[in-house]
């Protein structure tokens, strides 16, 4: 494999690499997102500098439950929600989670995606989703079922289009809450801007 074609690589895939917008130094930084908590989470991924603890949360991370990468933030700065594909909406009550963190004070979200996503691939792995539910003790019939009925909303096909999607329906939701589509290189754990943001 090439490295233009390196899956654990956003930039130097051809799939993702047009198609963003890197973070190499302060200036890249919409203005908007200045001297907020977003900056200063890019600020912690793409410059390696230490987040400054708050005696309040400040900031919002939404971002998928891949493994191979974390957010670099402090105790006390920041809620962290992680689902599949990094869709608030995959879960059960999660408005409700929000107006709670709202009702904190927290005003900036950071909605975070990343290449080579799991759930891109879920109807080829929709075997082994049910041999796990099986393994646990589910009847063979029921775990089929379930991840029949699952797989299309969880599965998605471009990462940057899903999180284009999730990005216009919170921000449909949420009037008054600055958010930040974020896109992950797995490969640097950096941060960049989809290039679609730039034309909201």
């Amino acid at each position: 494999m090439s490295q233009s074609e390196h899956p654990l690589s956003a930039t130097h895939h051809t799939k993702f690499g047009k198609r963003l917008r890197n973070i190499n130094d302060r200036e890249h930084i919409p203005s908007r997102w200045l001297e907020t908590p977003i900056e200063q989470f890019i600020r912690a991924h793409n410059f390696d500098e230490p987040v400054k603890a708050a005696k309040s949360p400040q900031l919002l991370i939404v971002s998928c439950i891949e493994y191979r990468f974390r957010p670099e933030v402090p105790a006390k700065f920041a809620y962290v929600m992680r689902t599949a594909g990094g869709k608030i909406s995959q879960l059960p009550g999660a408005e409700f989670a929000l107006s709670y963190i709202l009702a904190n004070g927290v005003r900036h979200i950071a909605l975070v995606g990343h290449n080579d996503c799991g759930m891109t691939k879920v109807h080829e792995f929709k075997p082994k989703l049910v041999a796990a539910l099986i393994e646990q003790g589910w009847d063979p019939a029921h775990a089929g079922v379930f991840i029949e009925d699952n797989a299309e909303r969880f599965a998605m096909d471009d990462e940057i289009d899903s999180l284009e999607r999730e990005f216009n329906r919170l921000k449909a939701l949420f009037k008054n809450v600055e958010i930040a589509p974020l896109f992950i290189s797995l490969s640097s754990t950096r941060l960049h801007i989809p290039k679609w943001y730039f034309t909201e």
